[in-house]
């Protein structure tokens, strides 16, 4: 990771104006993938969701290439960082962290295409995740509440994303 810091799950608040982002669909991803709205539930819903968690880590992964020359380097980048999640999820748990959520950057890529579209069943549910982006948070504006980086580089990609846990009784 490039970057983590502790995460107070309060300091995530959906908005309805970043899912509008996402309902003008220029990824394409609207409704095409499970991770991405609506599937994933209303900023409402997301909300209630989160007043279960109780701490969190935001993660940053940022790797150099040219963004603009290296569309390949930077998805695999993302794929990278969406696994490094898991992985951490996996550590946590052994270590006796519950009730985990954890986000990746952008939309979930582990399939070419993801089946929304077509309506089949998600092959990867356990692993796959959804962005804080597609929660409705604004990430900019979180980013810099909590002092990291939030620019945009042309030679460097950076994703951003979070795991919030409770800590089991033992």
């Amino acid at each position: 990771m490039s970057a983590y810091v502790q995460l107070n799950p309060r300091l995530l608040v959906p908005q309805a104006k970043i899912r509008h982002y996402c309902a003008e669909n220029k990824c394409g991803n609207y409704r095409n993938n499970y991770m991405c709205p609506p599937f994933v539930g209303s900023p409402q819903e997301i909300a209630r969701r989160l007043e279960d968690y109780e701490d969190g880590v935001l993660l940053q992964y940022s790797r150099l290439l040219d963004v603009d020359d290296r569309r390949q380097a930077s998805k695999q980048a993302k794929l990278d960082f969406h696994h490094s999640v898991l992985d951490i999820e996996r550590l946590m748990g052994g270590e006796g962290f519950g009730g985990m959520w954890g986000t990746v950057a952008g939309s979930c890529e582990l399939c070419e295409k993801c089946r929304a579209a077509s309506g089949e069943p998600c092959p990867y549910p356990d692993d796959a995740r959804t962005s804080l982006s597609a929660m409705g948070i604004d990430v900019i504006s979180l980013l810099d509440r909590l002092g990291l980086d939030s620019e945009f580089r042309s030679d460097r990609i950076t994703w951003t994303g979070c795991i919030l846990f409770e800590r089991q009784s033992p």
